[in-house]
């Protein structure tokens, strides 16, 4: 019988719109869908999605990303969001990932820039190379950091891997250990958001995403206390997958702060837990 509704929950998902898939879970009682009541989202007409359903995000569509520079954190082996925005906009897209198969990942593309797409995507989060599109993608426009995003500029920190051994995104506050200092880690150095714009001149942020394993409101907090505000930020607060005290304390710090800084919260298709600011 379990296996039936697994079948049946894959073929709904390959088969129903996302937008009506993101419309059933509303319509479900859960804490998520209690949690998310409790927020404020502004509606926008101008909401673009792209990328696989596991690696993409929404954003909004403001013809002032084109020729212009976004960071994106948060590379793993699904980087279908990143060089499809690069194809559209004509940006350059630098990725931060400290991770080893993260950094195997973006080397297969580079050293297969210039090719076009021959397969389709898949949904697992590891794509082959083939599946992008990587006629327009070169190490001009998609450059990698191989350093952890976090609030400290160039410690060194222990980057905690996740229980699953065939996942490829590690943590700094090691979250998907319960917090455990006394698990399987490895060592990386940080970076900034404020030192990556002025390693490459960036005057002002259009887009940035953050899919950073629990550092993401460290790292926030660094970026207004810096000053920087993009006009988007693409946000997913992995730990609110554990509805629990601290993870809904720590997500609401940042979003106060955020809504204080004149952002909105937007109505967007993005799975849960991953959320779209806009600056107004």
């Amino acid at each position: 019988m379990l296996k039936q509704y697994l079948l049946m929950k894959r073929l709904l998902k390959r088969l129903l719109p996302r937008l009506v898939q993101k419309k059933m879970r509303e319509l479900i009682p859960s804490q998520r869908n209690n949690f998310l009541k409790k927020l404020n989202f502004k509606k926008l007409d101008n909401i673009l999605y792209l990328g696989t359903d596991y690696g993409g995000w929404s954003f909004v569509n403001y013809k002032s990303l084109k020729n212009n520079y976004v960071l994106s954190a948060g590379l793993g082996e699904d980087a279908s969001f990143d060089l499809e925005l690069i194809t559209k906009y004509n940006c350059k897209v630098i990725s931060i990932d400290p991770t080893p198969r993260a950094i195997d990942h973006y080397n297969m593309i580079i050293n297969n820039s210039g090719k076009s797409k021959k397969k389709e995507y898949n949904e697992t989060g590891k794509l082959d190379v083939s599946s992008y599109d990587l006629s327009k993608i070169n190490n001009t426009n998609f450059i990698l950091i191989n350093q952890a995003l976090y609030n400290i500029n160039n410690i060194e920190l222990k980057f905690f891997s996740p229980p699953n051994k065939n996942h490829v995104s590690y943590s700094i506050n090691n979250w998907q250990n319960n917090y455990s200092n006394n698990t399987d880690f490895i060592k990386v150095k940080t970076t900034t958001i404020k030192s990556i714009l002025q390693k490459f001149n960036i005057n002002t942020l259009e887009l940035i995403k953050l899919d950073i394993e629990g550092a993401e409101i460290e790292v926030i907090k660094n970026m207004i206390n810096d000053q920087i505000y993009p006009k988007q930020i693409l946000v997913e607060f992995d730990e609110l997958i554990n509805l629990k005290k601290i993870s809904v304390d720590r997500f609401y710090e940042i979003h106060n702060i955020l809504i204080s800084k004149n952002y909105k919260l937007v109505k967007s298709l993005n799975n849960f837990p991953n959320f779209l600011y806009v600056l107004f």
